[in-house]
């Protein structure tokens, strides 16, 4: 678990005052810190005690939260009572008399008004804003914690069922719904209830015509909803390819030295490519139902007010200014809600209850148990100290992975400190069992044999089934004095700063299209565009016979406008696509120190919530910030026009504007930068909490790990507060600033009433309210782009990771290389990374043509650096051949593939056991059942459902670890390499496998090289030579009876330890098998 922030700051929005709270003054101190240097975790406030991750998990009650936030919609009002003020005062310029002083003041009175009401929209529009978007991420939270809980009691049924990728994108992607449903749900009746109110004024304004124009809202209506419903149905069947992809990604990361040794990156690669072209084809689509859905919404005004006005004037009416404009602007405040909002509406109700049957589906509300089974070995690390007094202690064989000395101080720990406690050890070292007071044998589950060997600490008969029941509980004890192997510290997750670079706007869109499918895209939003600028309300005032240029208006902007959508949504789609395959490139090509220092989850994290964002929120926030730029510049182009010394005031407001966008951007960019570090942590405590779930269990720490959990969400959850906040601060500014510009406006045409017609004050006016919520949107959208390009800016930064070496290279070794097997090391040292120290010193040894070795030495001696070094998971320095190839000038692929290993963690995949035996489909069904038969799992295999084709369950955990084990011996059977190495493969398992993988190693491998690291000395004493490792050098290197000749020599002393009758049998192996080699040998 990474660690959390020691300190943070007192929220001061609990204390703020109204005023305050209404202009999130409150913010004002940290937007200073923030512009003058870059924020830190520390700089955050404490979440809200009402929005902590544990009380909203507890305690969360979803109906007061929506009515307590849905009540407070009162934008809406002002929305239908604006247009309104708005005729009034322009009939004031139709009937304009400059004598009448009555009317004048009439007209000041709804000046006023028009900019009150703009001034009220704008503080209660963000205010309520802000609360719904704080009752989604309540939701989100409560449900995030509610997951995570439900997980910790997952049964082994419903974890069956359940992968950790699944579990990572409900927290990742579904349960962020919930963020989005909140703020558009209200429309869903809000929506109906405003058009109808539109209605009643329309009629009362233009009489019957307004029918033609509802009639195209009402028929826009069903369209969009029936696009809400089909996007809402790809979100669910994309939902589960996304699933696939991060539960093959989880299993990449966490099996990826694995992966390497093996050289299956390809195999690997092609199945996320699969999945992921997949998943991308439904984005496509998707994407394209939005982009048809924006188009529409965008031409949907032209439509609406050509139909309105060409029925009004067919009917035999005369148009006026002030009917056009209340009438133009009473379809905007309705349009909007019922073209975009409302669609949303029910796009985001469709997707959240996707997202709840989802994690219905997937278990997490399903049933539930405490009980332990099938327990399975998470924990490798060796440091765990003696923290709980517990009433008796299981520890399961935690001395086989470890040296016989440290082995022996970890059975001293369990005899001397644990002593007055009841011990059940489960242990494949039979020669600890001389201390025990009972030996139970077991045999398939069932008590085979109970001895008692007398001890005043016995342990109740009754436990034993109990017991039995109990296949692996891993507690691992370790004595505090012990040299325990470095260990890899974890990074802080890396940052960026400052403002987003030109360069990464153009690496992001040549991701996704050549240059001239750029130009065209340019070119395409100029000419939607330039239709607009040539189609003003204006038009029906002063040419309204010349309705064939209407029509060729209105066409050019619906073919231009869906086109353009069409191609943008394309082009960011495709963007998506292909950093994440550079991503996953580099992911798989960077060194496996990479994966040592970042945790599983901060790697998801990119590859689940970032790309994500890439996929679907980026390009939709995208495209409409270039639709509303284009549209706020046609505004301004036309209305300067008709009054160019609207201008005057534009230029300044614009300057403020940049100035305030600049200012909030040095602390939006750095907060939206700690919202993804700090989710980060969340993704990785779940992982290893899936991971480690039977662990958490045996040690009954759910209620801390549940705790933990809930400080990394309440993290999180102060950055994403400071987030909605801080948006919403620049945005009530952005329309403060435009209010008054509406208000200067507004009675500056009254000040010049003698020089302005009632057609320029409306055009003047419509778009000078029309820029109030348009203004702010659009610059919004512009830093909201710019928030949204970090996650580029994080996916880029995973796609240009330090590579290994090529997998191939022109310089390649004859095709039956090696032929003998003869390794030389020559003066090889070798470190993990630049400038650490190194872990192997000085090495120089000779392994010849079918040599068994044996490598040993105490933890942390360099014995699997040794392998490392040998299959260049780092670069070496010196010399290391191979038949006389030096390894350092071919291909890592072709290096790897021409050894086998049977690794100390046996690794399965999701999929069929066919692909995990082969997954290149190089050997036939003959030669895959061969080798399982050797391997004694050919049955096993058989009584499967599919044999071959079974798929196995996440990390192959419907086999047993030995069966695991087996199957990658399996695998090195099949590649029939001359060179083979045993990294301490039957560490954890019984000695019956143990047993037979060393009889399969024998007979299968007696032509190859075989290297075998081992802290059992028995499974080596039989080989050719024993190389002796310790602090990184060679200490000895010769046949095993003549080392332990030398009685003070290093393996003597590690014979010793194992006591006397383990020593004596090691000693008598040894002579044995010197003699059945002399007579090999002659």
């Amino acid at each position: 678990m990474e660690p959390l922030r020691k300190e943070a700051k007192d929220n001061p929005s609990a204390t703020a005052n109204l005023l305050s709270k209404i202009f999130f003054c409150w913010l004002n101190p940290l937007f200073r810190i923030g512009y003058n240097r870059r924020l830190e975790e520390h700089d955050m406030y404490k979440v809200l005690p009402e929005d902590g991750s544990e009380r909203l998990g507890e305690d969360l009650q979803l109906t007061r939260v929506l009515i307590a936030c849905y009540w407070r919609s009162y934008s809406e009002i002002i929305k239908v009572i604006q247009p309104v003020l708005l005729g009034k005062l322009i009939r004031y310029f139709e009937s304009y008399d400059p004598d009448n002083m009555d009317a004048l003041y009439e007209a000041c009175g709804y000046a006023a008004g028009v900019s009150l009401s703009t001034l009220g929209l704008a503080a209660l529009h963000h205010l309520y804003f802000y609360h719904v978007q704080r009752a989604g991420m309540k939701i989100r939270v409560a449900m995030c914690h509610m997951i995570y809980r439900k997980a910790l009691c997952l049964n082994s049924t419903a974890l069956g069922k359940t992968t950790t990728g699944q579990i990572v994108n409900l927290l990742s992607n579904d349960v962020n719904k919930f963020d989005e449903v909140t703020i558009f749900l209200h429309f869903l009746w809000v929506g109906p209830l405003q058009a109808a109110a539109v209605m009643v004024l329309l009629w009362y304004e233009i009489g019957p015509s307004c029918l033609a124009g509802m009639a195209v809202l009402v028929f826009l209506m069903p369209i969009q909803t029936l696009f809400g419903r089909l996007f809402s149905s790809f979100r669910g069947t994309t939902a589960a390819l996304t699933d696939n992809r991060i539960r093959t990604m989880n299993e990449v990361v966490s099996g990826i030295r694995i992966i390497k040794m093996y050289a299956w990156e390809k195999p690997f690669a092609a199945l996320v490519d699969e999945v992921r072209r997949k998943e991308i084809s439904k984005i496509m689509k998707s994407s394209y139902l939005r982009g048809l859905n924006m188009a529409s919404f965008f031409v949907a005004s032209k439509i609406i007010v050509f139909i309105t006005f060409t029925v009004y004037v067919l009917m035999g009416n005369r148009i006026s200014a002030s009917r056009v404009f209340v009438a133009v602007s009473l379809y905007g405040a309705v349009r909007l809600t019922v073209t975009l909002f409302f669609p949303n509406a029910v796009e985001k109700v469709s997707e959240a209850l996707i997202s709840i049957r989802r994690i219905k589906v997937n278990g997490i509300w399903g049933s539930i148990t405490q009980k332990p089974e099938n327990i399975s070995m998470i924990i490798r690390a060796r440091v765990l100290p003696l923290y709980q007094d517990a009433d008796i202690y299981l520890l399961d064989d935690p001395l086989s992975a470890v040296d016989a000395e440290v082995g022996k101080h970890l059975f001293e720990c369990i005899c001397g400190l644990l002593r007055k406690k009841p011990r059940i050890l489960v242990t494949h070292q039979l020669q600890y069992l001389k201390a025990a007071d009972q030996i139970l044998v077991l045999k398939e589950v069932s008590v085979s044999v109970c001895m008692r060997t007398g001890g005043s600490n016995a342990v109740p008969y009754h436990l034993y089934s109990w017991v039995a029941h109990l296949v692996t509980i891993v507690f691992f004890v370790v004595f505090l004095h012990l040299r325990m192997t470095p260990v890899q510290h974890v990074l802080e997750e890396s940052r960026s700063e400052g403002t987003i670079g030109l360069h990464l706007y153009l690496k992001y869109f040549r991701a996704g299209a050549n240059v001239l499918v750029l130009l065209a895209l340019v070119f395409l939003n100029l000419l939607a565009h330039v239709s607009v600028l040539m189609y003003s309300p204006d038009v029906f005032v002063s040419f309204c016979t010349l309705f064939c240029l209407c029509i060729g208006l209105t066409g050019a902007t619906i073919v231009f406008g869906f086109l353009r959508s069409l191609v943008f949504f394309n082009v960011l789609v495709n963007s998506a696509q292909t950093l994440h395959n550079r991503m996953f490139t580099a992911i798989l090509r960077t060194p496996v120190r990479f994966f040592d220092i970042n945790p599983i989850g901060r790697i998801l994290n990119r590859f689940s919530k970032d790309i994500g964002y890439l996929d679907s929120l980026l390009p939709w926030t995208f495209v409409d910030f270039i639709q509303v730029f284009l549209q706020i510049l046609g505004v301004i182009i036309v209305a300067a026009a008709v009054i160019p010394w609207i201008l005057i005031p534009v230029v300044p407001l614009l300057v403020v504007f940049l100035f305030l966008r600049r200012y909030f951007l040095q602390t939006s960019r750095d907060i939206k930068r700690l919202e993804s570090t700090t989710r980060s942590p969340v993704f990785t405590h779940l992982s290893s909490s899936l991971q480690g779930l039977w662990t958490i269990r045996a040690f009954k720490a759910q209620q801390r790990f549940q705790q933990a959990f809930d400080a990394h969400q309440d993290l999180h959850s102060e950055a994403w507060f400071l987030f909605l906040t801080t948006s919403r601060w620049f945005a009530l500014r952005l329309d403060g600033i435009c209010s008054i510009f509406v208000t200067l406006t507004t009675f500056g045409c009254l000040f010049l009433r003698d020089d302005l017609k009632a057609g320029a004050v409306g055009l003047a006016l419509s778009y000078a309210v029309t820029l109030v919520g348009m203004f702010q949107w659009g610059v919004r959208q512009s830093a909201e782009v710019e928030n949204m390009m970090t996650s580029v800016e994080r996916v880029v930064e995973y796609t240009e990771l330090e590579s290994e070496a090529p997998w191939e290279t022109d310089k390649r070794p004859p095709p039956d290389w090696p032929r003998h097997g003869f390794i030389t090391f020559d003066q090889v040292n070798f470190s993990y990374y630049a400038d650490s120290p190194p872990v192997l010193k000085n090495i120089t040894a000779v392994f010849r043509s079918r040599e068994k070795v044996g490598i040993v030495g105490r933890t942390g001696a360099g014995k699997s650096s040794l392998i490392s070094a040998l299959f260049r998971l780092a670069e070496p320095d010196g010399r290391i051949s191979i038949d006389g190839v030096p390894t350092a000038e071919i291909g890592l692929h072709t290096l790897r593939q021409r050894i086998s290993i049977i690794p100390q963690d046996p690794v399965l995949f999701t999929g069929t056991m066919r692909k995990n035996l082969d997954p290149f489909s190089q050997h036939t069904d003959e030669d895959l059942w061969n080798a399982l038969g050797e391997v004694q799992l050919r049955t096993v295999v058989e009584e499967l459902p599919g044999r071959l084709e079974t798929m196995l369950a996440e990390s192959g955990s419907n086999f047993s670890v030995g069966q695991r084990q087996l199957v990658c011996l399996a695998r090195a059977i099949l590649r029939r390499n001359k060179i083979l190495i045993i990294d301490e493969a039957t560490a954890n398992v019984d000695p019956r496998t143990d047993g037979l993988i060393q009889q399969t190693i024998r007979e299968k491998f007696r032509e190859c090289t075989v290297l075998t690291i081992a802290h059992r000395l028995n499974t080596i004493i039989d080989c050719d030579r024993i190389l002796v490792l310790d602090a990184g050098r060679i200490q000895e290197y010769n046949e095993p009876y003549v080392l332990l000749q030398n009685q003070e020599g290093v393996f003597y002393q590690m014979v010793q330890q194992t006591g006397k009758a383990e020593a004596a049998s090691l000693l008598h192996a040894s002579v044995v098998h010197t003699r059945e080699f002399c007579e090999y040998l002659y």
